[in-house]
């Protein structure tokens, strides 16, 4: 595989942060982006995972937190529904 995930940050927003999940990932203020490869039953997949919302009724400084741990349970259960990684 050959792990050609890349993202393209709005470049209206401060840089995103690298985020350890995965393969790959990044978190944002708004968004949080993983990338993972897989090794299916009969064949390598990879899987691009992302989230986003609006962050105007949070206080400033505290949207990417979230977006990291909501991330994390978003990757925990893809990874129980594809069996990647068991």
């Amino acid at each position: 595989m050959g792990q050609s995930f890349f993202w393209h940050p709005d470049k209206n927003q401060p840089a995103p942060d690298p985020l350890p999940l995965g393969d790959k990932g990044i978190v944002g203020d708004t968004d949080a982006w993983v990338a993972l490869t897989c090794d299916g039953p009969s064949d390598a997949f990879e899987l691009e995972l992302g989230i986003s919302g609006s962050v105007e009724h949070m206080e400033p400084g505290t949207s990417r937190a979230l977006f990291a741990r909501l991330m994390a349970k978003y990757l925990t259960a893809a990874r129980e529904q594809t069996r990647c990684g068991q």
